[in-house]
């Protein structure tokens, strides 16, 4: 993959985190999938190592510079800075891991990876919260870390759903970006 599609896609799906994210949330509990990570999931799925671990960093690091955290005591919020980085670059690991024995042509196995992975993801991320909330830390989500987890597994499902409609997409653009996805015929 060119590192100037790369960044293009990263500035196109950054938007629809920001744009569309908060439209398409479903309920109370605000499940919402993860345009992202479903990017990530491709890269995972097509590029040779150790690319899809350095994207994984930088787009944790987007992510990081955007979420804002909730404070508690009404002292509003503060961006901190890799949570999300860790948490991609963790879960990528299980993605690449993966990639090896799944049909990568079927749009189904890029959003069955970015659910699993999106599931990993959402672990680590509110381990790292609960740890920092374990010391003292003013993180407040307004719910406890148990349930967030549990919006945060549904906004995973919710992830798989919207990775499957996006690798309609981005497959035939493959060639555009410097990925090959169709695999070699051979014996």
């Amino acid at each position: 993959m060119s590192g100037a599609a790369l960044l293009i896609a990263a500035w196109i799906f950054l938007g629809a985190e920001l744009g569309l994210k908060d439209s398409l949330a479903l309920g109370s509990l605000h499940i919402a999938p993860s345009f992202m990570y479903c990017l990530l999931t491709f890269v995972a799925m097509f590029t040779p190592r150790p690319r899809p671990t350095w994207t994984a960093i930088f787009l944790g690091l987007l992510m990081d510079l955007t979420f804002r955290v909730p404070l508690g005591d009404g002292l509003g919020t503060a961006t901190i800075i890799g949570p999300y980085a860790l948490s991609y670059v963790l879960s990528v690991q299980l993605i690449t891991a993966l990639r090896g024995v799944v049909i990568k042509r079927n749009p189904l196995t890029m959003g069955f990876l970015a659910m699993l992975g999106s599931i990993v993801c959402s672990v680590v991320l509110m381990g790292i919260y609960s740890i920092r909330l374990a010391f003292g830390d003013s993180i407040s989500f307004g719910t406890p870390p148990s349930q967030e987890l549990l919006a945060r597994v549904g906004s995973a499902a919710y992830t798989g759903v919207l990775g499957s409609l996006i690798a309609l997409a981005l497959f035939p653009l493959a060639p555009l970006m410097g990925m090959q996805v169709q695999q070699r015929k051979g014996r």
